[in-house]
């Protein structure tokens, strides 16, 4: 094949694959944290509500990133919580303190990762997966039901 023509076929099947790449963002580079949004809830919302309101954004957040996005839950009513993530997809870091967490594994496969991880027990918080929305603390695991 002539040279030019063999270089014009090339860029031509290039540039059929260049929109593919471009509809699938890269992934994130792990262990940089990185702010997604902020979430506050209604006035006289509950913490259980407010999780299952925001549960559907918080798991696409999860599935654009492809990582596990967590934040911190702050206020005693109203609520705020700024998703964030560290671009892992094992773990995501909270901070250590007494408020309750939020940990969104929407990239989770099967349901062996429907469960909150033994590092989280410590303290109350929450998990939001495809399968369910759990809160747990010390004395135990309860599912929520999603928002209506």
């Amino acid at each position: 094949m002539h040279p030019l023509l063999a270089t014009a076929a090339s860029l031509a099947l290039l540039g059929a694959r260049l929109p593919a790449f471009a509809a699938d963002p890269p992934p994130l580079k792990t262990g940089h944290a990185t702010e997604l949004h902020r979430e506050t809830s209604a006035a006289g919302e509950s913490l259980d509500a407010f999780v299952a309101r925001i549960a559907p954004r918080a798991r696409a957040a999860s599935v654009s990133t492809r990582s596990i996005v967590c934040g911190e839950i702050q206020g005693a009513g109203p609520y705020s919580l700024t998703l964030k993530t560290d671009g892992r997809q094992e773990w995501c870091d909270v901070p250590k303190t007494t408020s309750p967490y939020l940990l969104v594994n929407g990239i989770a496969r099967d349901a062996r990762e429907d469960h909150i991880p033994a590092i989280y027990y410590r303290r109350p918080g929450y998990l939001i997966t495809p399968w369910s929305i759990k809160f747990q603390d010390r004395t135990g695991v309860r599912r929520l039901e999603p928002a209506q």
